[in-house]
């Protein structure tokens, strides 16, 4: 049984958002064992994944998803949403001689799940900012369509 694993939803939620809270005030490494891969996309910055007691993959979640190493690692991961594991700066493109933007403005941290919507719906180029709100990029709706519905292999990992 993992940690959170007996809690009502609700509370696990606010559980776990404590213990990212927590984590970040004390600046810590901390080794957190679930059996629950949500769980460890929600709250890890890397992630293992063992089989018969040996590590398959030690990774970032982004890269354990779009690059398995092992078979093992590919059937385990092969259902995640990538939306939930990749962040926008994954998709994000050069800025380029265009100057049409969206009003809309993304954190290249985002996870794509939290923004896909907005993004999908506006036609114009996004801009993408990084922590001190320069833009640092643009996301076209055709990329989050195609982490939504495309293939793994042709995303890269820059989480």
């Amino acid at each position: 049984m993992t940690l959170f694993s007996a809690l009502d939803p609700l509370i696990r939620k606010e559980m776990q958002d404590e213990f990212l809270r927590l984590q970040g005030v004390l600046n810590k490494t901390i080794l957190f064992v679930t059996h629950d891969f949500d769980e460890a996309l929600r709250l890890a910055d890397r992630i293992a994944i063992m089989k018969d007691g040996i590590i398959e993959q030690l990774d970032t979640p982004a890269n354990i998803v779009l690059n398995p190493e092992t078979e093992y690692v590919r059937k385990f991961t092969e259902d995640v949403p990538r939306e939930k594991v990749l962040k926008i700066k994954s998709v994000m493109e050069p800025v380029g001689d265009e100057t049409d933007f969206s009003d809309l403005r993304v954190s290249e941290d985002a996870l794509i799940e939290t923004v896909a919507e907005a993004v999908l719906g506006d036609p114009k180029s996004v801009p993408v900012l990084n922590a001190n709100d320069d833009i640092v990029g643009v996301v076209h709706s055709s990329k989050v369509i195609h982490v939504l519905f495309g293939e793994n292999s042709t995303l890269e990992s820059n989480a």
